[in-house]
C-alpha cells in the first residue's frame, strides 16, 4: 500500500510540473520535484526513502503514457530536453481509474471502515460510504445504493494539489484568474495560506501582493499558474479559528459582530433547530403555532443574506432593524421582475406593476 501511495504521489507531482506552462522541466527537475514531494510526505525520519532514482521517474513517465494500464497521458519531449503535455489542458485527474487501481482503493476503504466506529473518526463514515459506493458502481459488482450531489464539469479542482503544496511549502504563486467584474483574465501574485470548501465550492485564502487583508480566491476562477520567483513573506499568518469564528461561509468583512434575532416559521423551524445557521445559534422562544425565535452572533456578510433569501418566506429578521431592511431589499428588488401568471399573456406587461400588494413586507416584525 505504501509503495502504491508513493507511486501515486510521484505521478501527481509529475502531472503538476507538466501542467505548469510557465516553466520548463528536464528529467532532473522532475526527479527533484518527486524527491521533495516524498520528503514532505514521509518527513525527516526516512531520508533514504525520499530519494527518487532516474530509472524510477523514467518508468513513471512510461507508465503515465501507457493507454492500457496507465493514464494515456500525452507526454512529449521538446527541444530534446524538456517534458510537457502535448495538450495543455490535460491532467491525469481527468483520466479514468483502472481496475487494478480500483482494487487497491477498495483495499484502503476496507481498512478505513474498521476505524469508523472509533471516537474522533465518526466524520469519515460518510466519506467512506461514498467511496465504497463509487467503487462498487465502477466495478459493476452490484448496483450502487448511494447518491451524492456533485457539480457538473467542476472547474479549478486540477489546481487543488498545487495550492495545497504551495501552502505547506510556502511558495509564492503567479496566478491568472477570471474576474467576473471585468469579464477578463487578471494576473496576481498570491501567497496561499488555507483551503476552504463551502457549499461545494473551494476557496483559497491568503494574501494578494499589494493588498492588505486576507484575499479570498475561488479556485474555479483560476485559469493558469506558475511559481513566482519571490520569497514568501515571513510575517504572514492565518488563523482559521479566528477568521471563521464569527462569519457564515468564507467572506470576512470589517464590520462588528452583531446579535441577530430572527423568527423561523413552523415548517422550517425544526430543520433550523437541528441544523444551526452558525455555531453561536441559540433558541430563544418556541411559540404555540410552532414558530421558533433564534439568535446568532455574526458579522453579516454575503453568505448570511444569501441564506435568508433562499429560505423565504419562512425566515423573518426581528432585529437589528437595518439588517432586516438590507435583507428585505433583496427580496423587494426581485418582486417587480416576477411574471404574473394569473393575467392573460398579452396584458401581463401592463398589469405587472399592480400585481403586488403595496403593504407586502417580508420582515413584518421590524
Amino acid at each position: 500500500m505504501a509503495a502504491n501511495s508513493n507511486a501515486l504521489l510521484r505521478h501527481k507531482t509529475i502531472d503538476a510540473c507538466l501542467r505548469d506552462t510557465q516553466n520548463k522541466y528536464t528529467l532532473r527537475d522532475l526527479i527533484n520535484a518527486c524527491s521533495r514531494a516524498l520528503k514532505e510526505k514521509n518527513g525527516k525520519s526516512s531520508k533514504g526513502k525520499c530519494k527518487v532514482s532516474v530509472r524510477t521517474v523514467q518508468l513513471d513517465i512510461q507508465y503515465m503514457r501507457d493507454k492500457k494500464n496507465g493514464y494515456g497521458a500525452p507526454i512529449e519531449v521538446f527541444e530534446q530536453k524538456y517534458y510537457r503535455y502535448r495538450d495543455k489542458s490535460y491532467s491525469i485527474d481527468k483520466a479514468g481509474v483502472k481496475k487494478n487501481k480500483l482494487e487497491s482503493l477498495q483495499e484502503a476503504v476496507e481498512v478505513l471502515k474498521q476505524y469508523c466506529s472509533f471516537k474522533g473518526f465518526e466524520q469519515i463514515r460518510d466519506i467512506v460510504n461514498i467511496l465504497d459506493s463509487a467503487i462498487v458502481e465502477k466495478t459493476g459488482n452490484i448496483e450502487s445504493v448511494i447518491s451524492y450531489e456533485k457539480r457538473q464539469n467542476p472547474l479549478g479542482l486540477e489546481y487543488f494539489d498545487m495550492l495545497h503544496d504551495a501552502i505547506i511549502n510556502k511558495k509564492a504563486l503567479y496566478i491568472g484568474y477570471y474576474s467576473s467584474r471585468s469579464n477578463n483574465i487578471m494576473s496576481i501574485i498570491f501567497y496561499p495560506m488555507y483551503l476552504k470548501e463551502y457549499k461545494g465550492r473551494w476557496y483559497a485564502l491568503g494574501y494578494k501582493d499589494g493588498l492588505r487583508g486576507v484575499y479570498k480566491l475561488p479556485i474555479d476562477r483560476i485559469r493558469d499558474f506558475s511559481y513566482a520567483i519571490l520569497p514568501f513573506p515571513e510575517g504572514l499568518s492565518f488563523n482559521p479559528q479566528s477568521y471563521f469564528n464569527d462569519i457564515i461561509g468564507v467572506t470576512k468583512l470589517s464590520g462588528e459582530v452583531r446579535e441577530i434575532k430572527f423568527t423561523v416559521k413552523n415548517k422550517l423551524a425544526p430543520f433550523i433547530k437541528l441544523n444551526p445557521l452558525h455555531h453561536s445559534q441559540e433558541l430563544l422562544e418556541c411559540r404555540e403555532n410552532g414558530d421558533m425565535v433564534f439568535s446568532i452572533r455574526i458579522v453579516p456578510n454575503r453568505e448570511f443574506f444569501s441564506i435568508i433569501f433562499e429560505n423565504q418566506p419562512y425566515i423573518q429578521i426581528i432585529s437589528p432593524k437595518e439588517i432586516g431592511i438590507q435583507a428585505n431589499s433583496t427580496v423587494m428588488d426581485l418582486i417587480p421582475e416576477l411574471p404574473d401568471y394569473s393575467k392573460p399573456e398579452k396584458s401581463q406587461e401592463n398589469d405587472m406593476a399592480n400585481d403586488w400588494d403595496d403593504g407586502f413586507n417580508l420582515f413584518s416584525n421590524l
